[in-house]
């Protein structure tokens, strides 16, 4: 019993009770401080920071300088953090395509240099990628407006009339072994439409551009040839090199793709 005593005359002491109303409340206030992450300054961080200062003002920075650098480190972070608790990269398109693009290039491996005979290869089984474009030399009979007589000009053409039109058009009158993606871009899908349709010595219009109004005529076609693998080489190996990034990425996302189910609603 004089333990029991002794602890009722320590509960009722007032210091005692201080001291456990001030451990509570220190408790309760850890609880509730917000929890404190440690910024590291590490070596090769201060040489970025210091790297970039120098390729701004070609010095290094002084020591305000350097804590201006530190506190905009520092900030970035904290907005950094907070983007990511927001989960702006959940709704942001732009920033979740960065970040998906960024990971693709983690997952890439770096090709080593390729053997020739990997490049010849991939150069046989893409060869319907290595193609010159279809050619087109043709006259081109130019009107800046649509002339009234536009029928009778195209009979009159068929028949071997030699007729003129109107001058001021920059690549003149024969236009010879124009790829048909050049002739897009500059008379107009009208035109290269029309050549591609025609046979050699025929005529057709008229044919709107951007440019006013033609009669064209095919003198001749090349067609479409495959390249020379000498020809291509560079863009046969960036072409390889890009596929063996796409196949190392498909290798890690597989297994990754197992922790993932796919359920449409």
């Amino acid at each position: 019993m004089p333990v029991i005593r002794r602890l009722a005359r320590i509960l009722r002491d007032p210091l005692f009770v201080f001291c456990l109303l001030g451990a509570g409340a220190f408790l309760l206030f850890d609880a509730l401080a917000p929890e404190t992450e440690t910024l590291l300054i590490t070596p090769a961080l201060r040489a970025g920071l210091e790297d970039n200062f120098r390729l701004l003002h070609g010095r290094a920075p002084d020591a305000d300088e350097w804590a201006a650098l530190v506190q905009q480190h520092l900030d970035e972070e904290v907005l950094f953090h907070q983007a990511l608790e927001q989960g702006l990269h959940l709704v942001d398109a732009r920033l979740r395509r960065t970040l998906i693009d960024k990971m693709r290039f983690l997952l890439a491996d770096l090709p080593e240099a390729p053997s020739e005979a990997a490049l010849l290869s991939h150069y046989a089984d893409n060869l319907e990628r290595y193609y010159s474009g279809q050619r087109f030399s043709f006259r081109n009979l130019y009107f800046r407006t649509l002339p009234e007589n536009a029928s009778t000009l195209l009979e009159e053409l068929r028949a071997g009339r030699e007729l003129d039109g109107d001058e001021g058009f920059w690549l003149g009158r024969d236009i010879d072994r124009y790829h048909a993606e050049v002739v897009g871009n500059v008379f107009g899908d009208a035109v290269r439409d029309a050549l591609e349709a025609m046979t050699v010595g025929e005529w057709a219009g008229p044919l709107a551009s951007p440019r006013g109004w033609h009669f064209v005529r095919l003198d001749a076609e090349e067609p479409a040839q495959p390249l020379a693998f000498a020809e291509v080489r560079e863009q046969v190996t960036q072409d390889w090199a890009m596929a063996q990034r796409a196949a190392s990425i498909e290798r890690r996302l597989a297994p990754l793709r197992e922790g993932y189910v796919v359920r449409e609603l």
